[in-house]
């Protein structure tokens, strides 16, 4: 069984908070920030200022971002969006949970890995 914590995202500023999903001491939205190549930074930048607007309670086109129509499993996934990246977290009493950052082109594969962690870190925790 994996072992699971949340920590705060700190460059997201506002009334609702943010916060990173870190899985046996990995966070993989660290991961795809370190490892993104140089020319979709700027991207991730957008994404994280679209963060901020969700944090001060401000309404994004759902081209920028969006919930699931579905709650599943209890938790509401949403997803933050640009031209080629896509970042997948989900609602929690908190405030949101960043789950996993992904790119357009690989959208299936990450939407499932996505899935597939949160239903891991919601076993975890109704233990």
């Amino acid at each position: 069984m994996s072992n699971f914590e949340i920590r705060n995202i700190d460059a997201v500023k506002g009334i609702q908070k943010f916060y990173k999903l870190i899985k046996d001491d990995i966070c993989l939205i660290d991961d795809f920030e370190d490892d993104l190549e140089e020319v979709y930074k700027s991207e991730l930048r957008s994404i994280y200022a679209y963060m901020d607007q969700v944090a001060n309670l401000k309404t994004l086109p759902k081209t920028k971002f969006h919930f699931y129509n579905k709650d599943k499993g209890g938790f509401r996934e949403f997803e933050f969006k640009s031209k080629h990246l896509r970042v997948y977290g989900i609602a929690i009493k908190e405030g949101k949970l960043i789950v996993l950052g992904g790119t357009k082109a690989n959208q299936n594969d990450d939407t499932t890995t996505f899935r597939r962690i949160k239903e891991e870190y919601i076993k975890s925790i109704k233990r």
